[in-house]
């Protein structure tokens, strides 16, 4: 299975090289070209246990590439991730350019049937825009091309992400068709064989998911 992580920064990286650790070909992109070349030579941006060794033992594998452009893999995968940033705007609220840019670089580019996973900490409702950006861009080029969005939020803690990654405690997904659902769990079937423990559900819930478990987590600290 082949997919892409646009975006290399701590979601993206370690979600890009937990996938390529269990077989997935993964390659990650980024528009800043000199941590693509960093990456490319094994300097790691971040400190996670493990994380170092495990990007040189897939990147010497060749199961994980390293590129600055999207388009050159986008007809080479099944499944594209955006772990992009979304760092707030002037007034507070997430700062959606980046993860509307993939949206849009995908619908222009795309010339077969690809599932959109926004892997981001986006506002409940972000997925559904990613939607309209892509059918705008497929749409002005007269294309009927198919495609899915899904939402994965991800649930790591700094200093054991990577371990968190290869063994959740449960993975949230939002779908919208059967065939989402079936490429998302064939995706993380491997590290859940004893136990799948991934749960299904429509967009907008998974979005929320992130919100609750962080309000959770505030209120048990706060006590």
């Amino acid at each position: 299975m082949k997919i892409a992580i646009v975006g290399t920064g701590y979601v993206g990286l370690v979600t890009g090289t937990c996938f390529a650790e269990i077989g997935v070909d993964v390659t990650c992109v980024d528009t800043n070209a000199e941590k693509i070349e960093a990456l490319r030579k094994g300097i790691i941006p971040i400190y996670e246990n493990g994380l170092e060794e495990m990007v040189l033992r897939n990147t010497k594998a060749g199961r994980l590439t390293f590129t600055t452009s999207l388009e050159d893999c986008l007809n080479e995968v099944e499944v594209v991730f955006c772990a992009v940033g979304t760092p707030p705007d002037e007034d507070g609220s997430a700062d959606l350019r980046y993860v509307l840019d993939v949206a849009r670089t995908i619908g222009r580019n795309t010339d077969r049937y690809l599932l959109v996973v926004t892997k981001s900490t986006v506002p409940v409702g972000t997925a559904q825009k990613v939607k309209a950006a892509i059918q705008e861009e497929l749409d002005k080029r007269g294309s009927a091309l198919e495609f899915d969005i899904a939402s994965n939020p991800e649930f790591l803690k700094e200093g054991n992400a990577v371990d968190d990654f290869m063994s959740p405690d449960r993975v949230v997904v939002g779908v919208e068709s059967e065939r989402a659902k079936e490429l998302m769990s064939k995706l993380y079937k491997p590290f859940m064989l004893n136990n799948f423990r991934v749960i299904f559900m429509d967009v907008p819930s998974a979005e929320m998911t992130k919100y609750a478990a962080n309000s959770m987590l505030a209120t048990r600290i706060s006590l």
